[in-house]
């Protein structure tokens, strides 16, 4: 029974995560743009790619997590996007990018929730993309059985 009930709850916080992160990018894609640019490695083709796919793909996960469709699809590319989340979070902050990816747009603002969905690279983001890609692991590792699924809520 718990892990039914963190099975939704996970599934709540990754895809509310995703959907709000993908709206406010498509709002506003200027600090993703920006953020992009630093990856100096990657050809400018891709860049492009990132900046146009990413708020959409970010929207359909949250969308397929929350309404638990194709999961077989939605769970590896949920955890997938979470790990390269993390990944370009320790790679921000290790080569000292500064300003704002554009993750979260300006969501909460200054108190505890902005500190939280604070979209500068630091350890914030670290950790909260490392607990991120945890949640999308355990939907991965353990997945609810149909019957399961149809219980709970």
């Amino acid at each position: 029974m718990i892990s039914v009930a963190l099975n939704w709850t996970f599934r709540l916080i990754l895809g509310g995560a995703l959907i709000v992160a993908g709206y406010f990018k498509l709002q506003d894609n200027s600090a993703l743009f920006e953020t992009v640019a630093y990856i100096y490695w990657l050809p400018n083709f891709f860049k492009s790619v990132i900046i146009d796919l990413l708020p959409w793909l970010e929207i359909l996960l949250g969308f397929l997590l929350i309404s638990k469709k194709l999961d077989i699809v939605a769970l590896p590319f949920t955890a997938g996007i979470y790990l390269v989340f993390l990944l370009f979070a320790i790679y921000g902050f290790s080569t000292g990018i500064e300003g704002d990816c554009g993750c979260f747009g300006e969501a909460g603002g200054d108190g505890l929730l902005g500190s939280l969905l604070g979209s500068s690279f630091g350890w914030t983001m670290i950790i909260r993309n490392t607990l991120f890609l945890l949640m999308a692991t355990f939907l991965l590792i353990l997945p609810l059985k149909k019957s399961e699924g149809k219980s709970s809520f």
